[in-house]
């Protein structure tokens, strides 16, 4: 009763709470990579020659790493019509793309990854 409402809202009914879904990555190639990640969360040149790059976000801002030879690329976020999708299949560079939430924070303590696009499977690689 405290608080004033805007016209959208007047009553709890009008409150809607879902649960967030786990992510079905979009594995983009047929293509399989193993190698060192290297996780940017800026746009700053770093040392990514075949590295596999690790951003949030699939945005046109990170167009410059395909110039670099990366091995591959994982996004947090985005899908398989983004426009790294799009860019990773003309490139035919092997990646995974929308990751989701869980799947990129397991990895965040990472150093090397393996994945298989083809048959859809990801795993840790030992150093």
């Amino acid at each position: 009763s405290n608080i004033k409402l805007p016209y959208l809202i007047v009553s709890q009914n009008d409150f809607y709470v879902s649960s967030i879904l786990l992510s079905k990555p979009n594995f983009i190639t047929d293509k399989k990579v193993d190698g060192e990640l290297v996780f940017l969360n800026d746009k700053k040149n770093k040392n990514i020659k075949n590295k596999i790059i690790v951003i949030e976000n699939a945005d046109p801002g990170f167009d410059w790493v395909f110039s670099q030879k990366i091995k591959g690329l994982i996004t947090k976020y985005g899908g398989v019509n983004s426009h790294m999708s799009i860019r990773c299949e003309e490139l035919q560079v092997p990646a995974i793309i929308g990751f989701g939430e869980d799947n990129y924070r397991q990895i965040l303590k990472e150093k090397k990854i393996f994945y298989d696009c083809k048959n859809q499977k990801i795993g840790i690689k030992s150093i």
